[in-house]
């Protein structure tokens, strides 16, 4: 049996958090620990950045514990803030743009798939990559990016 653990905020099960295109992604619970079940992560970010429009073969949700983020889920755009819950369902495309100073979330992918071996993957480029290699390990690993980030006059 495994032992239980506690990690404090921006504290990660790896040594150091992943570089996830340039944002800090902090691994809280890993695929290890749940038997491939369920991957926790906390990530923090600066006015304007976000993933690209991407989709995934597992289940995700957010949790937001601080600041404000615009989503797109699909055709559906909103606005998600502290203490807000956002659930995304395998397949469905999405993105967000955080639009507030600096927000915070943790976000939860269930079973974990591949999403921990590509901030992995991510992170261990020298430099960031390229447009072209983020869509190649993207679609490496059986996931899809559908688009460029979100920007705030859209």
């Amino acid at each position: 049996m495994q032992d239980s653990f506690v990690l404090s905020s921006f504290e990660s099960r790896t040594s150091q958090p992943y570089n996830v295109l340039g944002m800090a992604v902090y691994l809280k619970v890993a695929g290890a620990d749940t038997a491939g079940q369920l991957s926790v992560f906390e990530a923090e970010y600066q006015k304007h950045e976000g993933p690209p429009l991407h989709a995934h073969q597992v289940d995700e949700t957010f949790f937001i514990t601080s600041g404000e983020f615009l989503f797109q889920t699909g055709d559906k755009r909103c606005i998600v803030k502290a203490g807000d819950t956002l659930f995304i369902p395998r397949n469905m495309p999405h993105a967000f743009l955080t639009i507030s100073e600096r927000g915070a979330m943790l976000f939860m992918v269930n079973p974990t798939d591949k999403v921990e071996i590509l901030f992995e993957r991510l992170s261990a480029y020298p430099t960031p990559p390229s447009v072209d290699e983020v869509v190649a390990l993207h679609e490496e690993l059986g996931l899809k990016i559908l688009g460029g980030p979100l920007s705030a006059a859209q």
